[in-house]
C-alpha cells in the first residue's frame, strides 16, 4: 500500500521544532560523501509503495517441513562456486597492526624448568676418577674408619642418642579434581615416585669426596638400569648431606610404573622413592587452554630442616582454571611427626592431622562436544579457535584454541628443550586465542550491525538499497568482495549475500552509534566475566571517538565500521555470546565455565548459578528479520554459509577481513547457533590464514561446523537437542515469531530441507542506487545518532 513518509510526528518536529533544520545539517556532512550518496540526502520526500513482505522473515520451524511459497521474494542472483574473499580497506580507515596488547601473554609466564647442572660441579663427573671395579660404598664401612664416638647407654632414651633426630612434617594435600558436567576427569592428583638419596650417617671424619661417590654410585645405579641421564649438582648434596641427610634427596623426573617396579627389584643402600602426590591431565591437550597447569614449584629447601616444613615442595596453579581456583583446589596440609635413629633410619612416625583433599571444581564442560572441536581444529585449521555455548544458560560446552600443549610436559617441571620450543614456536601454542586473543569480526559484525540499523528507524525489514560491486566517498573507493554487482536487497538479502557496499550505504545513514550500541548490547567488546584472563576487545563509539581525536566517526570509518573492521576488536567467546543472544533473543546471559565446587563427597559447597548479563530488549520484528537473515546464509541457494548445512538446520554469518595487513594475513569466521527455529546452542569459529593465503569464512570456517555437526550429532545427541528445542517451543510465548515458511508434512530432523524456488530481480546498472530517503531521516535521527563532527 502506498504510504507517506516521513511520519505525521517527524514532519512536525521537522517543521515546527525550534532550530531544527534537517536540510542544513544534510549540507554540513556532504563534504565526505560520493555523488551518488549527495544525491539521496538532496533528493526530495516522495510517496512509494512498500515493498511487499511475506512471512519472509519466519524461521521454519524444525517440526516442520519446508513448502514453496508463492509470494515474490527479492533476491540476488546465486553465484555458484563462489569465494568470498576479504575486501581491502583504504589504509586511511584502518590500523596498520590492529593487534591486541593481550596477544602477548602466553600461558608459559610460570614454569618450573628442570635444572642445568654446571659440568664442574657434577656429580656423576665426580664419578670419573672412582675405579669402575670398586665395590659401591657402604655406611657401614665409612663409619668403621671413623674414630670410635661415645655409645648411649644401654636402655637410654633414643633422643640421648648422638645424631637421632625427631621432625614434625607438613605432608601436603591431594589437590581436587577438575571435571568436565558429566563427571569425567580433567585434572587429579596422582602418588608418584621420585628416585632419591636417603642418607644415612656415614661417619664422623667422612670426606667430601666420599660423600659424593656414595650420592654418585646412587645415581649411577638408577641411570644404569633405566637408560636415564639424572645428574645433581655436587655442592646440592654436599649441603644437603651436611643439614638434611634425614630427608630424601631427590634427583629424577617422575617415574613410570614400569621404572619403579624395576627399582624395587633392584634395590641399593640408600637408594630409595620417595613417594608425593602429583598432578595429572588424564586427557592430555584437551583443553588445556583453559585448564593451564600446575607449575612453579618453590625451589629446593636448604639449610638445617625446621618443624612443620613440607615433605615436598606443593606446586602452584599457573594460568587457567588451575591459577583461578588455587585456593579451593589445594586443600589442607595434614601433620607427621617423624623420629630417626642415630644412624639415620627412621624407627617410628605419628600422624597428628590427616591431610584434608581440595574441593572438586565441576566446569561446564562438556567433554565429548570439546574433544570433537579439537579434533577438528587439528585437521581443518592451521590455527584458530572455537566455541560452543548454552543459549538458555550461557554454558560453555567447548572451548577449543589450536594449536595446543599437553599440560602433562610442566609436571613436576618441563625440560629447557620443550620449554625453549614452545615459546619459541610461531604457532604460539601457549596462547588461548578462544578468549585471550582479540580479533576483527569481519562479517559477522553485521548482525549486531543489522539489528541496529533495524533498532534505530533508519531501516525497516522491506527497505530497499543498491549492491554494487563499489562504493565511493570523497576520494575513497571501497569494494564489495563480489567483483559483480547483485542489484537491489534487503537486509535479509543484504545479510545472506553479506554485501559490504550494502551496509556502507546505510552505515552513513544510521549512524556510528546505531552500531556501537547494539554491538555492546550484545556483549562485544567487553570481558565477558569467565574466571580466566582473557581480552577485552575494543567497540568504538562516537564519544570514544570525540575524545581520541576530537571529532565524530568520518562516514568512512563507519562504512569500514559497519563490516566489522577498522578499530573493532572482538574474541571467539565474545561472538559465541552474541549468537547466544540473538538466538535467545530475550536475554544476554553472562558465560558460565564453573558451575559447581565440591567437596570430597561430592556434597556442593558453592555454586554458580546462571546469570543474565543484561535484557535485549529488541523489537521483535527487527530480531526476526535479523534471524530469517541468518538462516538463509545457511539454507539458501545464495548463502555464503552453505557448508554448514545440516538437517538440524543451523543459521550462522560468515566473516572474511583483513587481520594483519603488513603480512597480508587474513581470517575467516563463521558464527550462529541451532536449531534455527528454537535454539539451543550457539558457535564460533575462527581461521587464522597463512600471510598471503586467500581465506573465506565459507571455504574455510563454515566446514568446520558442519563437519562438527555430523560427529556430534549421533542418534542420542541429536535426540537430547530436538527434545530441549520442543521444550522451548512448548514454553514459547509466541511473541517472537508467528510465522512459518513450513506445512507439517514432515519432520525438518528427519527429512531436512526441501529447495525452495529462487526469484530473481534484474535491475539494470544505471538503477543500482539506493532508494530515495526523505530529508526529515536524514535530519531527526542524525541529531541523534551523527552530531556535527567538525
Amino acid at each position: 500500500m502506498a504510504i507517506l513518509r516521513p511520519s505525521f510526528f517527524l514532519l512536525f518536529l521537522f517543521l515546527f521544532a525550534p532550530g531544527f533544520n534537517g536540510r542544513g545539517h544534510a549540507q554540513e556532512i556532504r563534504s565526505g560523501l560520493g555523488e551518488g550518496a549527495q544525491a539521496i540526502i538532496d533528493a526530495p520526500a516522495e510517496v512509494y509503495d512498500e515493498p511487499a513482505i511475506p512471512d519472509t522473515i519466519a524461521i521454519p520451524r524444525f517440526e516442520e517441513a519446508p513448502a514453496v511459497t508463492a509470494s515474490p521474494v527479492v533476491v540476488a542472483q546465486p553465484t555458484m562456486d563462489e569465494e568470498v574473499k576479504a575486501v581491502e580497506i583504504p589504509a586511511e580507515l584502518i590500523e596498520s597492526e590492529p593487534v591486541s596488547e593481550e596477544e602477548t601473554i602466553e600461558m608459559a609466564e610460570d614454569v618450573t624448568v628442570e635444572e642445568v647442572i654446571d659440568e664442574k660441579d657434577s656429580t656423576l663427573k665426580n664419578m670419573e676418577t672412582v675405579d669402575a671395579g670398586r665395590a659401591p660404598l657402604t655406611a657401614s664401612a665409612l663409619r668403621a674408619r671413623s674414630k670410635a664416638e661415645p655409645q648411649a647407654k644401654l636402655g637410654a632414651d633414643v633422643m640421648t642418642r648422638t645424631e637421632a633426630r625427631t621432625f614434625t612434617f607438613t605432608v601436603p594435600a591431594p589437590r581436587g579434581q577438575l571435571l568436565d558436567r558429566n563427571g569425567y576427569p580433567l585434572a587429579q592428583s596422582k602418588i608418584s615416585y621420585y628416585a632419591a638419596i636417603s642418607f644415612p650417617y656415614l661417619g664422623k671424619e667422612v670426606a667430601d669426596e666420599e660423600v659424593l661417590q656414595y650420592a654418585g654410585e646412587r645415581i649411577l645405579h638408577v641411570n644404569n638400569i633405566l637408560g636415564s641421564d639424572w645428574d645433581l649438582p655436587g655442592k646440592t648434596v654436599l649441603k644437603h648431606y651436611k643439614d638434611r641427610r634425614w630427608f630424601p634427596l631427590t634427583f629424577s623426573s617422575i617415574l613410570t610404573d614400569e621404572e619403579v617396579d624395576e627399582l624395587n627389584r633392584q634395590q641399593m643402600e640408600g637408594l630409595k622413592l620417595h613417594p608425593v602426590y602429583v598432578r595429572y591431565y588424564p586427557q592430555n591437550e584437551a583443553l588445556s587452554h583453559v585448564i593451564g597447569y600446575v607449575g612453579k614449584r618453590p625451589p629446593r629447601t636448604t639449610g638445617p630442616i625446621v618443624n612443620d616444613e613440607p615433605l615436598w615442595g606443593a606446586g602452584v596453579g599457573v594460568d587457567g582454571l588451575e591459577e583461578a581456583f588455587d585456593t579451593d583446589l589445594r586443600g589442607k596440609p595434614g601433620r607427621v611427626n617423624v623420629l630417626f635413629k642415630e644412624d639415620g633410619t627412621k624407627i617410628k612416625e605419628d600422624v597428628l592431622e590427616r591431610p584434608r583433599p581440595g574441593y572438586n571444581v565441576v566446569t561446564s564442560i562438556d567433554l565429548e562436544m570439546q574433544q570433537i572441536c579439537e579434533t577438528l581444529l587439528a585437521e581443518k585449521v592451521k590455527r584458530g579457535a572455537m566455541v560452543v555455548m548454552d543459549v538458555r544458560t550461557g554454558d560453555i560446552a567447548a572451548m577449543a584454541s589450536y594449536p595446543q600443549f599437553n599440560p602433562n610436559d610442566f609436571i613436576p617441571s618441563i625440560s629447557q628443550e620443550k620449554y625453549s620450543a614452545l615459546v619459541e614456536d610461531p604457532a604460539k601454542p601457549l596462547f588461548p586465542r578462544a578468549y585471550r586473543a582479540a580479533y576483527p569480526p569481519a562479517s559477522t559484525f553485521k548482525v549486531p550491525v543489522a539489528l541496529g540499523f533495524l533498532e534505530s528507524g533508519y531501516i525497516s525489514a522491506g527497505d530497499m538499497y543498491p549492491c554494487p560491486n563499489a562504493w565511493t566517498i570523497g576520494n575513497l573507493t571501497m569494494r564489495n568482495w563480489n567483483s559483480k554487482g547483485e542489484g537491489m536487497m534487503n537486509v535479509i538479502t543484504a545479510l545472506t549475500r553479506s554485501c559490504n557496499t550494502w551496509f556502507y550505504e546505510v552505515a552513513i545513514s544510521a549512524g556510528g552509534d546505531s552500531m556501537s550500541y547494539m554491538a555492546t548490547r550484545l556483549g562485544l567488546g567487553q570481558k565477558t566475566g569467565i574466571p580466566l584472563n582473557e581480552a577485552e576487545g575494543f567497540i568504538p563509539s562516537n564519544r570514544w571517538w570525540l575524545d581520541q581525536y576530537g571529532h565524530m566517526m568520518s562516514d568512512g570509518d563507519e562504512a569500514v565500521m559497519s563490516i566489522g573492521q577498522g578499530k573493532v576488536e572482538v574474541t571467539p567467546l565474545q561472538v559465541a555470546r552474541m549468537m547466544a543472544g540473538v538466538g535467545n533473543g530475550r536475554e544476554v546471559m553472562k558465560p558460565r565455565l564453573v558451575m559447581q565446587i565440591q567437596d570430597l563427597n561430592h556434597e556442593v559447597v558453592r555454586s554458580f548459578p546462571a546469570e543474565v548479563a543484561n535484557s535485549l530488549n529488541v523489537d521483535g520484528y527487527s530480531l526476526r528479520t535479523v534471524r530469517r537473515g541468518m538462516y538463509d546464509v545457511v539454507n539458501a541457494g545464495n548463502g555464503t554459509g552453505k557448508a554448514a548445512y545440516h538437517k538440524i538446520t543451523v543459521s550462522g554469518k560468515t566473516g572474511t577481513g583483513q587481520w594483519k595487513v603488513a603480512q597480508k594475513q587474513n581470517i575467516a569466521w563463521f558464527a550462529g547457533y541451532f536449531p534455527s527455529k528454537y535454539p539451543i546452542y550457539s558457535f564460533a569459529v575462527i581461521y587464522e590464514g597463512e600471510p598471503g593465503e586467500s581465506v573465506g569464512g565459507g571455504k574455510n570456517a563454515a566446514p568446520v561446523v558442519g563437519d562438527f555437526l555430523e560427529q556430534y550429532l549421533t542418534e542420542e545427541n541429536y535426540n537430547l537437542v530436538r527434545d530441549a528445542a520442543n521444550e522451548l517451543k512448548e514454553a514459547d510465548p509466541g511473541d517472537l515469531d508467528e510465522y512459518s515458511y513450513r506445512d507439517s508434512a514432515t519432520s525438518i530432523f528427519r527429512g531436512g530441507l526441501s529447495q525452495q524456488p529462487v526469484l530473481q530481480e534484474v535491475v539494470p546498472a544505471q538503477d543500482q542506487q539506493a532508494r530515495p530517503q526523505p530529508q526529515q531521516n536524514q535530519g531527526f535521527f542524525n541529531k541523534i545518532f551523527k552530531r556535527n563532527r567538525r
